[in-house]
Formats: C-alpha cells, structure tokens, sequence
C-alpha cells in the first residue's frame, strides 16, 4: 500500500490520466444503461404494473397484444377455472388525440381495463379511470406536456372526448404516455375508429394459473414484454455496446499499466536484488488499480447521475443505485483483470538484467 500510494503522489499526471480515462469510460457505460433501461421500461412500464400471474391470449397472436383478440365472454369463462382467483379484460392500443382547443396532435397508448378490478391504477393524484362522463387516468409523461387534470382529450380522427380525472406515474406504453380508460369505452374507441368488434379485447389478465381455452394460449408477463415489436432488438443492440465499452475500457487500463511497468523495469530490478518479493510488488500494482478503478467509476457515477437529473423526462433513463453498484463492481473487476499481463512480467523480471539496462 505504502508504495503504491508512493508512487500515485509522485507521478499525477500519469496516473490522473489514467483515472480520467476511466471516468470517460464507466460514465458511458452509466449512462447507455440507464438510456437501455429507460427505453425498455418506456416500453413495457404499463404491462409491468400489472399485479398479475399470467395473460389469455388469442393463439394466432405470437405471443403480441396488437395482434390478439378475444371475445369479453372469455372472461367470464376463465374467472370460472378452479385454480383462478381473478380475472379482468385487458386492451391496448396505439392512437392519437388532441388537447380540446388545440391543433397539436399526441400519440399516446389507450389502456382499457375494468374499472375498480385489479388491473385498474390507482392515481397517484385525481380519480380512478371511469369517475364522471368518460373519464380517464392519464400517465405522467403526457402530464409534463402540458395536459392536467380537469382537461379535455378528443380522439383523432373519430372525435371521441375524454376527461382527465386522475394521473399516474411511471406507467408508459411503448415509448408513448398512457391513457388508462374503462374497457367499454376503450371498446367504443376500437369501434369508432376501425368498425371492430364492439366487445372485442385484447387479452385477459390473470391471477391465479388459468388453464388456456380452445383458440387460447396462456403467457407470462415476461413472455408478452419481450415479444414486443423491436424490443428483444433494442436490448441485445445495447447490451452488446455496453459490452463492447467493457471490453474496451479493460484493454485500455491494461495497455496503460503495462506501458508504466515496462518504463518501471530498472527500478523493479534494483528493488527485486535488494530482497523485495515479488508478491510484494504484484500487490503494489493491485492496489493503484483498485484504487484508480474506484475513483473513476466513483466520478463516473456522478457524472452520470448529474446527466440523469439534467435530461429529466426529456428522454427515456432509468438506472437505480443498485444497478449503479453491480456494473460498478464489474468495471473493477474487468479492470483488475486486464493487469495481469503487467503482473506477468513483474514476475518475470530479471534483476540483473534491468540494472544493467537501466546503466
């Protein structure tokens, strides 16, 4: 410890390099995870929220809600099975409205649910959805666009008025803010805007294990978030960059403490023939790299949460402390692991044969 510290006194530029390139790379990775994890909670935060065992589908869909469709009457039909203790119906879809009054088009995602079911959000502020005349519990996103509780939403093109009685948090639905609405006039939308069928719905959600009826399937939560359009993509794409930054930022910690143990020969050689052990030494090079390595991701983690706070709601992020800690621990892992060439050829050093190099 003693002369790894030593060391890191007498040479800051060299070694404050070094801590800055880890602090580029660990809040790069930082911030592309938080970026990975808000646009995959973007895209299934309102199936997330959903406190249930399992979905009823219908079997041709491919496991994806848009291409679902069940009679209401299957509710009935699964909330009769032995092994169920609830069910409720469940449909979403795209579309947009338009704050009444105004000319400004939102896409957004209507959620049709039972109202006072179990599927039914509880608004963090205002009513529950289906409180007055077509009431409906708008999500946070769609909130910080301007639109409050008490104004009136008009679907576009077929013109169906909505009122805001309540508003929810974190609840958004493939990247697009969420309306939470009763599942008749969800229905009623579906009708106006494509001639379907009026008790049509998308799935039946489930608690309890249901078994799955003729022209069913039954899917886990987890089963219908990742066969959602582009988002088993989306996560593989970003998951191999951060990997890639991984990699990377491992094979420029080794290349820099292999170039300082290779420019510390002599002295390593002189050190080793007046008796210092070479474990002595290896211990040395671990400790400036833990600590090097704990200060960059230190610094990077603030950096990156400055950057979260900055950005607010502007763009999708989402990364807890929790997930701070473990791709933390990794970086340093990761960077340990890249010094073993330089360790190597500590070991290796020949003491005669650096003093007479380094006279």
């Amino acid at each position: 410890m003693f002369l790894a510290l030593r060391e890191i006194r007498h040479s800051k530029l060299r070694f404050g390099l070094i801590t800055g390139v880890i602090v580029m790379v660990s809040s790069l990775v930082f911030i592309l995870s938080g970026l990975a994890n808000g646009l995959a909670t973007g895209q299934s935060a309102a199936l997330d929220g959903l406190p249930i065992d399992a979905m009823v589908i219908s079997s041709g869909s491919d496991y994806q809600l848009d291409r679902s469709s069940l009679s209401s009457g299957t509710v009935e039909t699964i909330r009769d099975q032995p092994d169920v203790t609830d069910a409720s119906p469940f449909g979403a879809t795209a579309a947009n409205v338009k704050l009444e009054g105004t000319d400004s088009v939102l896409g957004v995602s209507l959620i049709g649910v039972e109202p006072g079911s179990f599927a039914a959000p509880d608004p963090d502020e205002g009513e529950p959805a289906g409180t007055g005349d077509n009431g409906v519990v708008i999500d946070e996103t769609l909130a910080s666009e301007g639109v409050a509780i008490g104004d009136t939403l008009v679907t576009d093109p077929d013109g169906t008025r909505l009122t805001v009685v309540g508003t929810v948090d974190g609840r958004s639905y493939r990247l697009a803010p969420t309306l939470f609405m009763p599942i008749g006039l969800w229905q009623e939308t579906q009708t106006q805007a494509d001639g379907g069928d009026a008790s049509g719905i998308n799935a039946v959600l489930v608690q309890g294990e249901p078994e799955a009826l003729a022209g069913t399937i039954v899917a886990g939560k987890s089963e219908i978030i990742e066969n959602l359009p582009g988002y088993t993509e989306q996560a593989l794409t970003l998951l191999l960059i951060q990997v890639f930054l991984v990699v990377i930022a491992a094979g420029i910690v080794a290349s820099f403490f292999f170039i300082i143990t290779l420019q510390k020969m002599p002295e390593l050689g002189v050190m080793k023939a007046i008796g210092t052990k070479t474990g002595y030494l290896a211990r040395s090079l671990i400790v400036q790299v833990a600590l090097l390595g704990l200060v960059g991701v230190i610094l990077g983690t603030a950096i990156a949460w400055g950057v979260s706070l900055l950005i607010g709601s502007a763009v999708p992020f989402d990364l807890s402390m929790r997930q701070f800690v473990v791709f933390g621990a990794i970086l340093l892992v990761v960077a340990l692991l890249g010094t073993l060439l330089s360790l190597l050829r500590v070991a290796r050093v020949d003491s005669l044969d650096a003093i007479s190099k380094a006279g």
